[in-house]
């Protein structure tokens, strides 16, 4: 009897081999085989790639953000609750063997039919203990496609986890790069409005003795104002700025000191990975495959509920009047037998279920594909950035020394009285305009650089940086 019963378990299991629905197949792109803007050379982007720039102060403020950031808190746990849903999925595969046991007593009725009460009595007890267990056989491979959607929907959620990381690192990069480039706007602006207030003291002394006129004055203090403008524009940027570092690294108190030099270095150019290195690169692509691995898996998983069902069940336990006698040989139970359950006429709803899950499917392929066209159009967009960003840098590099050459010879021709006042104030006011004009293009250039980074994805340690 054991032998019979341990062979139709093993034809069972033999014939649970099949699972119904698609297998995955990744679905054909549209072909880039290099990009257009893309230059010749470059870095490999690193893990800790915020610290090309070169200030430890940046780099103490991206490892507080890693760790204290709420929206990563939140991706976290998104990566937690994942697994845990696909630990209950792979459980559901296995047997599940409770314990049961009771005691129950029982009162009969000499005024019922009961042949048996004279010779058992009226009261009645009964105690009964013992193993059982109910699972469902994988038949068509309903279990294993719920499998699969699961440990899809965890690798997402990890993928997903990637991309927060490297969005808070690239925020916290930004905003300090823009609170330290208003710190070199702000100086600059300081001096811009220190040159006009003393052009405007200057016109006004001339008009008083009539050899200024009222339009002069006027357009003096247009300029004055305007210089103020920028004063303020450029501390109400770096309060932003800070508080925004506060809020992305959770010290909501955050106060960073003020620097008169900038100190970050600007970035060297990045390698820029080949377009099938973005496949297994940018987390939202990685993530967005692994959605369409869940929907696929999904028309699988419908599939096999609309197919006969096959439960399992068994117990093993003991039962007997008495309780000290419950484990005895003769008191032994014993069952086992296969539920069948088929979803004879459901109307339809069975069907709309697959089309459901095949419409689902088509969508995450469209949503794979949409994000993988724009990563491509991502990582072009900022090439280009930085391209241009970096010839714009060169030429703001280029202006201030020239400005400040045309500073050093005007102070020199009014030591040695050539020239007057106005004319050093002009040449003051335009070498703080074109530290302003630097400050500017480096922000560019550091922005566009993060873009980049974000584009190809970030650095990640099983993948190998894109030969060029």
């Amino acid at each position: 009897m054991i032998a019979r019963r341990l062979s139709f378990l093993l034809c069972f299991g033999l014939l649970a081999g099949c699972a119904l629905g698609p297998d995955y197949v990744r679905p054909e792109l549209p072909p880039a085989a290099v990009f257009p803007e893309a230059g010749k050379g470059g870095a490999a982007i690193s893990a800790e790639w915020w610290k090309s720039l070169g200030d430890p102060e940046l780099d103490g403020l991206v490892t507080k953000a890693l760790v204290a950031n709420a929206d990563l808190r939140i991706a976290v746990g998104r990566v937690e609750q994942a697994a845990a849903v696909l630990g209950e999925t792979e459980g559901a595969a296995l047997p599940q063997i409770d314990a049961v046991g009771g005691v129950s007593a029982s009162k009969l009725s000499e005024g019922a039919y009961n042949q048996n009460l004279a010779a058992t009595g009226r009261h009645r007890s009964s105690a009964r203990g013992g193993l059982s267990t109910s699972f469902e056989l994988d038949f068509w491979g309903k279990l294993r496609r719920a499998e699969e959607g699961a440990r899809a929907q965890l690798l997402g959620a990890r993928e997903s986890r990637r991309m927060v990381e490297l969005s808070v690192g690239a925020a916290v990069v930004r905003a300090y790069a823009a609170l330290r480039s208003a710190d070199a706007q702000s100086l600059a602006a300081q001096e811009v409005f220190a040159a006009r207030d003393a052009e405007a003291a200057i016109v006004a002394k001339r008009a008083a003795v009539g050899s200024a006129g009222p339009n002069e004055i006027a357009q003096a203090e247009v300029a004055r104002s305007a210089a103020v403008a920028a004063l303020a524009d450029a501390r109400r940027a770096r309060s932003a700025a800070e508080h925004l570092l506060g809020t992305l690294t959770g010290q909501p108190a955050l106060i960073v000191a003020v620097r008169r030099q900038d100190g970050l270095r600007l970035p060297a150019p990045v390698a820029p990975g080949l377009p099938a290195d973005l496949l297994s690169r940018r987390p939202d692509v990685v993530a967005a495959e692994q959605a369409l691995v869940a929907a696929n898996a999904r028309i699988g998983y419908v599939k096999a509920a609309r197919f006969p069902s096959f439960t399992l069940t068994g117990a093993i336990g003991s039962e007997s009047r008495e309780l000290n006698a419950l484990f005895d040989g003769a008191t032994a139970t014993s069952s086992l037998g296969v539920d069948l359950r088929y979803p004879l006429f459901d109307f339809g709803r069975g069907a709309a279920r697959v089309e459901g899950a095949v419409a689902e499917q088509h969508q995450a392929v469209a949503a794979y594909e949409k994000a993988y066209l724009n990563a491509l159009r991502e990582v072009r967009d900022a090439l280009v950035d930085v391209r241009e960003t970096a010839a714009s840098a060169a030429a703001a590099a280029r202006r201030a020394r020239a400005a400040d050459e045309a500073f050093r010879i005007a102070t020199e021709r009014a030591r040695q009285g050539q020239t007057g006042p106005m004319e050093l104030l002009a040449a003051r006011r335009l070498l703080a305009e074109s530290q302003v004009a630097v400050a500017r293009v480096r922000l560019e250039r550091i922005g566009a650089q993060v873009d980049l980074v974000k584009a190809l994805g970030g650095a990640r340690p099983d993948v190998a940086p894109a030969a060029r």
